[in-house]
């Protein structure tokens, strides 16, 4: 009775371990990221090498690099999938720099955030500017 005792022990042990082991490794590797202003929007682009219980990705954009917030969501596809988000809300002021970076939601409802914060400064074309003045004179 007690060697059935001490396997069945061991074999808690080892169950647990392979379960606290998938929980440390669970999130994603992010091998790509990129932000690239196109001209009214910028677009953000990453690509993983690794995912594991990943349910989503939260793109979070910050004016100054401290403060970010949420602007877009989505949805985890597994490893090697190019994910592309297109950021077209941006002001209509030339010479600001958006910083971008990515919340990683588990499926436990567990987060990180990437390593990396990217950034682009867009370029607010002035026809854009020109055209919705002239629509303001006729109103």
């Amino acid at each position: 009775m007690d060697k059935n005792k001490y396997k069945m022990r061991r074999l808690l042990y080892i169950f647990l371990l392979i379960v606290f082991t998938g929980i440390l490794y669970a999130g994603a590797d992010i091998i790509e990221f990129s932000a690239q202003a196109q001209n009214n929007r910028i677009v953000i682009v990453w690509k993983t090498s690794h995912e594991e219980n990943v349910r989503k990705f939260v793109i979070e954009r910050s004016t100054d690099e401290k403060n970010f917030f949420p602007i877009g969501e989505v949805e985890a596809r597994g490893a090697g999938y190019k994910y592309e988000f297109v950021d077209s809300k941006l002001g209509k002021i030339n010479g600001i720099s958006y910083y971008y970076r990515l919340k990683i939601v588990e499926v436990s409802g567990n987060y990180s955030y990437s390593e990396q914060v990217v950034w682009a400064s867009p370029i607010i074309s002035s026809m854009t500017r020109t055209w919705g003045s002239i629509k303001a004179l006729f109103r």
